[in-house]
């Protein structure tokens, strides 16, 4: 695994959580319109194809990296799901 795949997987997964209507009410306090949302997302794909594009350039057998990278974006997901909500839960009084 490549650490800056890894490091660029992680800022588009915070990307898009951020972008998302839960993570709009977390982070921004519903601030972000619809369109500053699209915006945000359209500059998280790129970011996640290249992820994923630098996981599959790495070493290795190109089948196995994608497994590993689409494993590795399943627990980024999560962890990212997991912290929105914790961020939630300690924000209400």
């Amino acid at each position: 695994m490549n650490w800056i795949s890894v490091l660029c997987g992680q800022s588009a997964m915070l990307m898009f959580v951020a972008a998302s209507h839960r993570g709009n009410r977390v982070f921004w306090h519903d601030r972000l319109t619809a369109a500053r949302r699209r915006i945000l997302k359209s500059c998280a794909a790129p970011v996640l194809l290249l992820s994923l594009a630098l996981q599959t350039l790495s070493d290795g057998t190109v089948i196995l990296n994608m497994i590993e990278w689409i494993l590795l974006a399943s627990l980024e997901i999560m962890v990212a799901t997991l912290a929105c909500s914790l961020w939630e839960r300690s924000a209400r009084p």
